[in-house]
């Protein structure tokens, strides 16, 4: 990166060193665009000076992992073990439940046994619930948070 682009960014700006070259960088070396961005983020959306030019990095990767463990929880309750009867009665419960009560496996295992023993038949079905979608519920929170201020 240049040294006098970056020293006219940190004269025009009073930003350090590290936020000149990251700005700079970003925009690929055009000073305009990245002294707008600069004073946008200073502004408290995003780069908050310092050190801190992380930040975004960090939010972003913490939003994937929020959506990566949404998307497994979704997973989770919209499989189904469904258990038929004999008089082809279904009965539906999420395979969040079963994992739930994992520390007393050797009971559902002893239920399960008991019930395949009586005739039911046990499966596993993909049946996702258009009621129930995490993905819309947090995207709900996070714009209710940002109508108040608050951010997330």
């Amino acid at each position: 990166m240049n040294m006098q682009l970056i020293d006219e960014f940190r004269r025009r700006t009073h930003s350090s060193y590290d936020e000149a070259r990251y700005y700079l960088e970003r925009y690929n070396g055009d000073l305009l665009e990245a002294i707008i961005a600069f004073e946008k983020d200073r502004s408290g959306k995003g780069y908050a000076g310092g050190h801190n030019h992380y930040r975004g990095r960090c939010n972003g990767t913490f939003n994937r992992l929020v959506r990566g463990f949404l998307r497994v929880l979704q997973k989770l309750i919209d499989v189904k073990v469904v258990i038929t009867d004999s008089n082809e009665r279904t009965f539906k419960v999420p395979v969040l439940v079963p994992l739930v009560l994992f520390p007393v496996w050797y009971a559902l295992i002893i239920v399960a046994i008991i019930l395949y023993c009586m005739g039911f038949k046990i499966s596993f079905q993909d049946m996702p619930d258009p009621n129930l979608n995490l993905n819309s519920v947090m995207d709900n929170i996070r714009n209710k948070m940002n109508d108040n201020g608050t951010g997330l």
